[in-house]
C-alpha cells in the first residue's frame, strides 16, 4: 500500500484519496503518510458497513461469521491465524466491499466530478485519464471500465479500474438509497463485487458504457496484450503490480510521461525492439511474444518446422500480431496481439513486424508546433 500511494502521489492524485480494505485494520497499518505530508487513515469497510446496520439480519450468515473470526484473530494479534484466514476467505470478503466503499467515498468526498475505483495493485496513468474524462460530461450518468461477462450481465473488471461520474454516484446514493440497501443485503451471497455493483446500477437504469473499453488494461506491463485494434489509442494503466517493487518501478517509469501513453509506445518505453527488427529477424529463440492464450487465439497442431509457423502468421494478417512455436509438440500458436516478450526455453517466437508498421502508419500524429 505505501508503494501504491507513492506511485499515485507521483501522478498528483493524493488530494482526494480514500483507502478502504475488506478486512480488519492492523494497528500498524491504520495510517499512511503521503509524499506531500498529508495523513490518511485506512477504513475497514466491512466493519463500517456492519456497524451502521447495513447488513442487519445477515449477521448469522457464514460469510459474516468468517469476517468476525478474522476480526477476533486480528484483535488478539494471532497473526498466523489471521493471515491464514485472510488467504482462505479473501475473495468472499472482497465481493462485499464495492458498494460500501463507493458509498463511503461519496459521503467523505461528496460532489466530486469523477470517482475512480482502483485496486492497490493497479496503476492509473493520469494523462490518459484526464484526456478521457475531458471528453465527457460529469453531469451525465457515466459508468466506464473494462467489460467482462456475457449477455446475462456485463460488468467492468475491478482491477482495470472503474470510473463513475458524480451524477452516477448521486443517482445511486442520494436518489435510490433503497437500491443500495438491497445491494448490501445481497453482498454476503455475491461471487464478484464488481458484478454486484453493475447489477445494482442496472436497477437505477445505469449500464456499463463499453465505448471506451479499448483504453482499459487489466494486466502487468510485461504481460499486457497489445491488440492490433488499439495500438493508436491511449492506455489507462496496469494491474497486477503487487509483487516486490513493481508498483514503485512503474510509478517511476510513467510519472514524467508527457501526454497520453499509447499502447504502441509501451514497447519503446520498456526498450523492446521496434517492428522493423522483427522484419529483419523474424524468428527469436527462447522467447514468447504471445503470452496466455484465449478464445481469440489460434492453435495449429502438427506444424513441422518454425518457418511454417511464421508462414501461417503471414497468411493470417488480421489474426496474427505475434506467434510462438514449440518444436517438441509441433504446435504453432498465434494471436491478434503481442506482449513485450517473455523468456520461454526451447520455444521460438516473433512479432508480425509488417502488420505492426502498417498499423502504426495509420495513427494520428500531433500537429507540428508553430
Amino acid at each position: 500500500m505505501p508503494l501504491a500511494l507513492r506511485a499515485l502521489s507521483n501522478e498528483s492524485f493524493f488530494p482526494d484519496i480514500v483507502v478502504v480494505q475488506d478486512f480488519p485494520v492492523i494497528p500498524e497499518q491504520k495510517h499512511y503518510n503521503l509524499t506531500n505530508g498529508k495523513g490518511m487513515d485506512v477504513v475497514d469497510i466491512l466493519g463500517w458497513n456492519l456497524a451502521r446496520g447495513a447488513l442487519k439480519g445477515r449477521e448469522h450468515l457464514e460469510r459474516i461469521y468468517k469476517y468476525t473470526n478474522l476480526a477476533d484473530a486480528v484483535e488478539a494479534e494471532e497473526w498466523v491465524l489471521s493471515e491464514g484466514l485472510g488467504k482462505t476467505i479473501g475473495w468472499e470478503l472482497d465481493a462485499m466491499k464495492f458498494l460500501p466503499a463507493l458509498e463511503y467515498a461519496w459521503n467523505t468526498l461528496p460532489k466530486k466530478k469523477w470517482y475512480v475505483m482502483i485496486d492497490d495493485d493497479t496503476y492509473v496513468i493520469k494523462s490518459t485519464l484526464r484526456l478521457l474524462l475531458g471528453h465527457l460530461n460529469f453531469g451525465q450518468p457515466h459508468y466506464l471500465g473494462n467489460p467482462v461477462g456475457d449477455y446475462k450481465g456485463r460488468f467492468p473488471h475491478g482491477g482495470s479500474s472503474v470510473i463513475l461520474s458524480g451524477a452516477t454516484m448521486r443517482n445511486l446514493f442520494e436518489w435510490h438509497p433503497e437500491v443500495v440497501a438491497e445491494g448490501n443485503l445481497e453482498s454476503p451471497f455475491a461471487i464478484w463485487g464488481d458484478k454486484l455493483l453493475a447489477t445494482t446500477l442496472m436497477k437505477v437504469g445505469i449500464y456499463l458504457d463499453e465505448s471506451y473499453r479499448r483504453l482499459f488494461n487489466g494486466e502487468h506491463p510485461w504481460m499486457t496484450r497489445m491488440w492490433a485494434d488499439r495500438l493508436c489509442l491511449p492506455i489507462m494503466g496496469f494491474h497486477g503490480l503487487g509483487e516486490k517493487l513493481v508498483m514503485e518501478q512503474v510509478g517511476e517509469i510513467f510519472k514524467d510521461q508527457q501526454g497520453p501513453v499509447l499502447w504502441s509506445s509501451i514497447a519503446k518505453i520498456y526498450g523492446v525492439p521496434d517492428y522493423q527488427t522483427f522484419i529483419d529477424t523474424p524468428i527469436r529463440p527462447n522467447m514468447n511474444y504471445v503470452g496466455r492464450l484465449d478464445e481469440t487465439s489460434t492453435t495449429v497442431e502438427d506444424v513441422v518446422k518454425v518457418e511454417d509457423c511464421v508462414d501461417l502468421c503471414d497468411r493470417s494478417p488480421t489474426n496474427c500480431m505475434a506467434w510462438t512455436y514449440d518444436p517438441n509438440s509441433k504446435r504453432c500458436d498465434f494471436a491478434p496481439w503481442a506482449i513485450l516478450g517473455d523468456l520461454s526455453d526451447g520455444r521460438f517466437s516473433g512479432v508480425n513486424g509488417k502488420l505492426g508498421k502498417r498499423l502504426l502508419s495509420r495513427c494520428h500524429t500531433p500537429p507540428p508546433k508553430s
